[in-house]
């Protein structure tokens, strides 16, 4: 069994639709259930616009029917016993429990697809209700559920961990060991804004305000427009610029940028709107970007990878809002400066941000700021 995707010569609706995920067996045939469960995911489901999304759909069946195939089975007859099995023979593999479940998860959705399509008539998993503690008081009055979920019965208790992230003096002491420049930007970016490794790699310089004539002070709005940079899911949102991360990136963009530009010309025969390029003028890519941070890891001893900053941001963010708002309104506005959409992921900052000194989170930006201003 082999994953491929589709370029931009595959058409629906007369639309090109490339980067659809689809399987073959081993005998090189289309799957034709996962494909067009696949296709719907991509092409229809209204919530998985992505196309990082479209590949998890497509790895996790592509596990999934990989064993099928192996063990001789039909997907349409295979039973919860024989998906038990999987389950644990994936475990004994070494993959975390939260991986494990995710692939449980969203075979469990493609059956409940195929079952409305009419293509089976039954579905090979159990359900059974579950009772979730929630922390009392935030949001409990919208909360209609009361702590009950219906859980597929395969899917393993996970632990939960808190997110990792950097204390301040490791922040500090990571980010001015970066080279080039431009690299160290790239950092700052995400630890003072809670930006992805992948908005950051793809970022448009379209998007950064001019700092010129505003308040040093406060923090500049900047609008992420997914028609010109990318965001999860393709939304927009909205990030706090501290002035003197914007007057960096502005400077950057005005001195530097244009010399790298130049390169990009000559080989490509053409401008692009991408901030961050190459010394050769290439656009970044992630697997560089995370050998980058690798490599500055081992220099500093201090492990860092790039969702670290992201995790770093959202923990000291979350305490220093609530130190002037409460607790839900701190939650509500770390949610959707980071882009999440479900406040319950938020939440996960609550515990970690108990392990952060007080006083480091009052001047924490402060701080990360004035590092950035002496280290230009």
């Amino acid at each position: 069994m082999k994953l491929f995707y589709t370029d931009a010569s595959f058409m629906v609706a007369g639309r090109p639709r490339p980067n659809i995920p689809f399987l073959c067996d081993a005998e090189m045939e289309l799957v034709s259930a996962p494909n067009d469960y696949l296709r719907y995911v991509a092409t229809v489901k209204g919530r998985t616009r992505s196309e990082k999304t479209w590949r998890t759909y497509g790895n996790d069946l592509l596990e999934f029917f990989a064993f099928l195939e192996g063990n001789d089975l039909a997907w349409d007859t295979v039973n919860q016993t024989q998906i038990g099995a999987w389950r644990d023979a994936m475990l004994e593999r070494g993959c975390k429990r939260g991986t494990v479940n995710q692939r449980l998860r969203c075979v469990d959705t493609f059956y409940d697809w195929a079952l409305k399509k009419g293509i089976t008539h039954a579905i090979p998993f159990s359900k059974e209700e579950i009772w979730v503690s929630k922390p009392q008081g935030f949001l409990a009055h919208v909360d209609a559920s009361g702590g009950r979920f219906e859980a597929n019965e395969l899917t393993v208790r996970a632990h939960k961990s808190l997110p990792k992230f950097l204390h301040l003096d490791q922040a500090k002491t990571f980010l001015e060991s970066m080279t080039p420049y431009r690299l160290k930007l790239m950092g700052y970016l995400m630890l003072l804004t809670g930006m992805r490794r992948e908005e950051v790699a793809g970022f448009d310089y379209r998007v950064l305000p001019n700092p010129a004539g505003r308040d040093p002070a406060k923090q500049i709005a900047m609008i992420l427009d997914p028609a010109l940079t990318p965001t999860k899911g393709d939304k927009e949102r909205t990030v706090m610029l501290p002035y003197d991360l914007a007057a960096a990136l502005y400077h950057y963009f005005t001195f530097e940028w244009p010399k790298l530009l130049v390169k990009h010309k000559r080989t490509h025969g053409q401008e692009t709107t991408c901030l961050f390029l190459s010394e050769d003028g290439e656009a970044l890519s992630l697997t560089g970007l995370n050998n980058a941070f690798r490599r500055f890891s081992e220099k500093t001893g201090i492990k860092c990878h790039p969702h670290m900053l992201r995790h770093t941001f959202g923990t000291y963010e979350l305490l220093r809002i609530s130190r002037v708002k409460t607790q839900s309104q701190a939650l509500l506005w770390v949610r959707d400066r980071m882009g999440h959409s479900s406040i319950t992921t938020t939440e996960k900052y609550i515990h970690a941000a108990d392990l952060v000194q007080h006083d480091d989170a009052d001047g924490f930006q402060a701080d990360i700021c004035r590092v950035l201003r002496d280290g230009h």
